[in-house]
């Protein structure tokens, strides 16, 4: 805070203040990757709790986004807003959001591959099973929608 004021009242010069400032940048950054990598290793915990029940996945999914939120500074806090920062920032946040959706599509696409299973091993291409074809076609297409 007395930087604060000393730059303000032109106590120190603006390099001074410039260096002050990255310094202050780098260790706080440092504390937001921390709390990212605690997002993301909290998120796989809970998800691999779920043993594949989508709506658990879900859920997970939610509170890694809030955790990202908590995590990533407000851009207002942020002296030296910048494309660049707003660029790593948002990058990590789409990864970890495509990383939770991914996971839930590949639970739903488990979900049913068990079910192709279930109803005995039979070969989709033959022509007797074209039915079963065009619904398991469809299935994929609307996990693909969902989520990816």
């Amino acid at each position: 805070m007395h930087v604060i004021i000393d730059y303000i009242s032109g106590s120190i010069d603006i390099e001074t203040h410039l260096f002050l400032n990255y310094h202050f940048l780098k260790i706080t950054m440092t504390e937001f990757s921390k709390a990212v990598v605690n997002c993301i290793a909290e998120w796989s915990k809970s998800s691999a709790a779920c043993n594949g029940n989508t709506e658990c996945l879900e859920q997970s999914a939610r509170h890694l986004r809030e955790c990202l939120n908590a995590a990533f500074p407000d851009s207002k806090k942020i002296e030296l807003e910048s494309d660049k920062v707003n660029y790593i920032l948002s990058s990590v946040f789409f990864l970890a959001n495509r990383l939770s959706k991914a996971s839930q599509g590949l639970a739903e696409f488990d979900r049913l591959m068990n079910s192709i299973e279930k109803t005995g091993k039979v070969s989709l291409e033959q022509n007797g099973n074209r039915e079963l074809h065009s619904k398991f076609q469809k299935e994929i297409d609307d996990i693909l929608a969902k989520y990816f």
